[in-house]
């Protein structure tokens, strides 16, 4: 009688050891589904913030060389939060207005140091610019424009023509 006493009392404390890490398991795969849900992609915010401040600095050396009386090259100031000079950089610019590309990759990159006043890495990570030509066949306004992504995530494209700066996925 004992013996059976001694293997049911075995049986439950193995039992009950089973449920806790039965329990124990669930809650720390729900735990980990809800941080990885939770989690905010940081990639796709910074390169919106990237293509915000892309977007504004297209943008003030289209008004800068309208205001200079349309040169070939104009000098882009760039400024702090605080309103203190923190660099400059001379900007070529297309007869129609915006900052000059030449059609290959390599002038895109030139393009993201020129507007942002930055290196092409960001966060330890190389941005990758991108050339793509215009699609339409003639049929309509070029659309030529520069890609720019850090990995296989959230990019941002800036239209050559128009200077049109269009975020990718959650930017959009």
């Amino acid at each position: 009688m004992k013996s059976k006493d001694v293997a049911e009392r075995n049986l439950s404390r193995v039992l009950v050891n089973l449920a806790v890490i039965i329990v124990f398991t669930v809650l720390m795969g729900t735990a980990i589904v809800y941080l990885y849900d939770v989690e905010p992609d940081v990639e796709a915010e910074m390169m919106q913030g990237y293509a915000r401040q892309f977007a504004t600095s297209a943008t003030n050396a289209h008004w800068q060389w309208q205001a200079e009386g349309r040169p070939e090259m104009i000098m882009l100031v760039h400024y702090d939060s605080e309103g203190k000079e923190v660099g400059r950089r001379p900007v070529r610019m297309a007869h129609f207005g915006w900052p000059r590309v030449e059609p290959h990759s390599d002038s895109c990159l030139q393009l993201w140091e020129q507007l942002l006043n930055t290196s092409t890495r960001v966060e330890g990570f190389r941005v990758l610019g991108e050339y793509y030509a215009s699609d339409n066949d003639g049929a309509g306004a070029p659309n030529a424009r520069c890609r720019y992504r850090v990995s296989t995530g959230p990019y941002f494209d800036y239209s050559i023509y128009t200077g049109v700066v269009k975020q990718s996925g959650n930017g959009e």
